[in-house]
């Protein structure tokens, strides 16, 4: 039985000299202002803490991402209206930072800013309507003030870091709920967070706080979400916490509320560990005369349940170029359903546009219409690997012939690389109650399908292709 651990050291300065982890500095891989809906959306391949303040004349909100790299020269753009631009560049070393400038004459209420942590990775920050100054009732801002809820910016890097003190917040317990991990200070916490790769490990810094001297770590069991957790004093002014999910699980969204940091361990879904190697036992069945053509089913009652993964506030996986999964699998997943429907089959989307919707939620409609058969469709990811590309298709118990017929019309018509039939107890399919298949239609994090995937010809054929496989079982068992 795998042992559970938490460790709670409290190391000198010198001891976490010599054993500090190293950091890397991570990058931001996408970013986006939207000015009809006043909101900046960035995304970065690490987990981070923004960090912001409200500085007048002009009015500029300015964000600050510790330990982002830019990896490229100050970008600017400009819009017409209230904001008049957003400038993304290289504060420090460590840092990249955000600008976001109104228009001269403007300013916005900082307490009705609100960042939102989608997850460790993606964040939206909302912006209120900017208003002219002195048309609001109430007083002007100061010159400077710090957005609620988020730390003020770091010092500058030839001020000398301030000393302890007993403004520090103390962190006085830590709590296992549910799939919750709760941290709670004395006073609001802010929180920093990345993948340390060498340790294997997700660290999460949490700055300026100490340790409370009885503090007592949660009791992890055999099916806890959380398979290891080590607490430390890193130095006088930081504490961090490193996290091992169990193979089920996975980071999910990290909510900062004042004195309260709530980190959601989320059940993994298009990158779960499969529960065995590729698939080489099921035999494949024989290849089409004619793979081109879409045999009809006419006066068919089947029902095919189309799942395009993710969506709204879940990106799903982010690629090269800031290429987002669930609008590729949305539109290939589009493709798919109007080919069936052309053919004979009754078609429902688990989601049509881009909105969010739980994984219960999609399994539930698909029990609900009692379907006979669920495909699901998303992209795959890997981190600091370009050179991962290929098709994966998934099924847990009774989808084994229909995942091999997609697999194999995709490949027979598809540019892609073979990487396998798989089996894996994604939630899906583990729930759904007909045969499923999740299909992953290549890596947005792969140099050769995230240039693919941008295609319209490439998507048209994906969905041409696995169209075929499920009307070619279709023929073969449910006719």
């Amino acid at each position: 039985m795998k042992t559970l651990r938490f460790y709670l050291l409290l190391l000198s300065w010198l001891s976490v000299v010599l054993c500090a982890l190293p950091a890397e500095a991570a990058r931001l891989l996408f970013w986006r202002f939207d000015p009809n809906q006043n909101q900046l959306l960035f995304t970065t391949d690490v987990g981070v803490q923004p960090t912001a303040q409200l500085i007048s004349n002009p009015t500029r909100l300015i964000i600050d991402l510790p330990g982002i790299d830019l990896g490229r020269e100050t970008v600017n753009q400009s819009f017409r209206g209230t904001v008049r631009g957003v400038r993304v560049g290289q504060f420090d070393d460590r840092t990249t930072r955000i600008v976001v400038e109104l228009a001269p004459g403007y300013t916005m209420n900082p307490d009705k800013i609100q960042f939102r942590g989608v997850s460790p990775t993606n964040w939206t920050v909302s912006l209120p309507n900017p208003e002219q100054i002195g048309s609001q009732s109430r007083p002007t801002q100061p010159p400077v003030s710090t957005v609620p809820s988020l730390p003020p910016l770091p010092p500058p890097t030839n001020v000398p870091p301030p000393v302890a003190s007993d403004r520090a917040a103390t962190v006085e317990a830590i709590d296992l709920v549910n799939r919750r991990l709760v941290v709670r200070g004395n006073r609001p916490l802010a929180i920093s967070s990345r993948w340390n790769d060498s340790a294997g490990l997700y660290e999460l810094t949490i700055p300026n706080a100490r340790l409370a001297e009885r503090l007592q770590g949660p009791q992890l069991k055999p099916d806890s979400p959380i398979a290891e957790l080590r607490v430390r004093q890193q130095d006088a002014q930081t504490v961090v916490l490193l996290l091992k999910p169990s193979p089920t699980f996975q980071i999910g969204s990290i909510d900062q509320r004042g004195s309260l940091l709530n980190i959601d361990l989320a059940i993994r879904t298009s990158t779960a560990v499969p529960v065995s190697p590729p698939d080489r036992t099921t035999p494949l069945p024989p290849r089409q005369t004619n793979p081109d053509s879409l045999p009809s089913i006419p006066n068919s009652r089947l029902r095919v349940v189309v799942d395009p993964g993710h969506g709204g506030e879940d990106y799903g996986a982010i690629g090269l170029g800031g290429l987002q999964e669930k609008e590729v699998v949305l539109d290939v997943s589009q493709q798919v359903a109007k080919l069936l429907e052309q053919q004979g089959i009754n078609v429902t989307m688990t989601r049509d546009d881009d909105r969010f919707i739980s994984l219960q939620g999609r399994t539930a409609l698909a029990n609900r219409l009692r379907a006979d058969l669920f495909v699901s469709i998303h992209a795959n990811s890997v981190d600091n690997r370009p050179e991962v590309s290929g098709l994966e298709t998934y099924y847990f118990s009774n989808g084994s012939q229909l995942a091999s017929i997609i697999h194999r019309n995709v490949l027979d018509t598809v540019d892609i690389r073979d990487r396998s039939v798989r089996q894996a107890r994604f939630y899906v399919l583990r729930n759904s109650e007909m045969p499923a298949v999740l299909v992953e239609i290549g890596f947005v994090t792969g140099s050769e399908d995230s240039s693919n995937l941008r295609k319209p010809e490439h998507r048209r054929q994906l969905a041409t292709a696995i169209a075929r496989g499920v009307l070619e079982y279709v023929q073969r068992n449910l006719r």
